[in-house]
């Protein structure tokens, strides 16, 4: 019987649920041990704990990046208003002279009138077996840093993680034009628009690579897909791409200031602009 399924989860809570489920599947790669490396170090037990607690040691990762986008971005949204005050970092003379008590300067910084908006960004994990760890951590950071600068810059995001497979590895299939051929997609939202951004759980969610080849891959055998698509499928296209659809950005590791360039010129697409030379 030929599989063509598209499952979604409101929230993470639930998507936990149901994945941490065993199931009767023949072929089980999300409990496999032979080689943890491929699944960012963690085994099945591991990788369930973090699910649940967040992925502390990402939030570096991330940082590393966040630490020079938000200045620029700072520059951008806030601007300093120069007024008079009881204290300051400097002196206007005439006012001190004059008896003013008032007579330094300070800065305050006040938000620039943008309009905020609300982006659901979907961010595809459907990675193939040749991607190496390292390079999905670095994208997830690099996506985490983005939706950060997103909401710092005024704007609301609703963030869905997405894992799509198709059955064949031609271009139609895998963009699902033929998905009654075989499809399995599953999205999960990861954050809500009314949500605070929690990065310990987009670090896990966008950035380990356990979140595909445990947690998914889970789903992928609970719903029969896994007996089902050699391999678990091919990568393919997410269904609802939303207003900001991230697919593979680089198919390895690449500089920080390649990293940075990206999350920057993404911003600028958003009407965020800023100079990234």
């Amino acid at each position: 019987m030929v599989i063509n399924k598209q499952i979604h989860f409101g929230d993470l809570s639930k998507f936990w649920n149901y994945a941490m489920q065993d199931s009767n599947a023949r072929r089980k790669s999300s409990r496999d041990n032979n080689n943890i490396g491929w699944s960012g170090g963690l085994t099945w037990e591991q990788a369930k704990q973090m699910a649940i607690s967040g992925w502390r040691d990402g939030m570096n990762e991330i940082e590393k990046y966040r630490a020079k986008i938000v200045p620029i971005v700072t520059e951008k949204v806030l601007r300093p208003k120069q007024v008079y005050s009881l204290a300051g970092y400097s002196v206007d003379v005439g006012s001190f002279l004059a008896n003013d008590p008032e007579c330094f300067i300070a800065r305050e910084y006040e938000e620039r009138n943008y309009p905020g908006k609300i982006y659901k960004i979907v961010a595809s994990i459907s990675f193939s077996a040749a991607i190496k760890p390292e390079t999905i951590i670095q994208r997830g950071a690099m996506i985490c840093a983005l939706i950060d600068a997103i909401e710092f810059a005024g704007h609301r995001a609703e963030v869905i993680c997405n894992d799509a497979s198709s059955v064949s590895d031609s271009e139609k299939y895998r963009q699902g034009k033929y998905k009654e051929g075989g499809w399995f997609e599953v999205s999960v939202t990861v954050k809500k628009v009314s949500q605070p951004l929690e990065m310990s759980d987009l670090a896990f969610c966008l950035a380990h690579p356990a979140m595909l080849r445990r947690i998914m891959f889970s789903v992928a055998e609970l719903q029969g897909w896994s007996d089902f698509a050699n391999n678990y499928g091919c990568p393919a296209e997410a269904t609802d791409k939303g207003d900001i659809y991230i697919r593979e950005i680089y198919s390895e590791t690449v500089p920080d200031e390649h990293a940075i360039t990206w999350v920057l010129t993404e911003l600028g697409k958003l009407g965020i602009d800023i100079e990234t030379n």
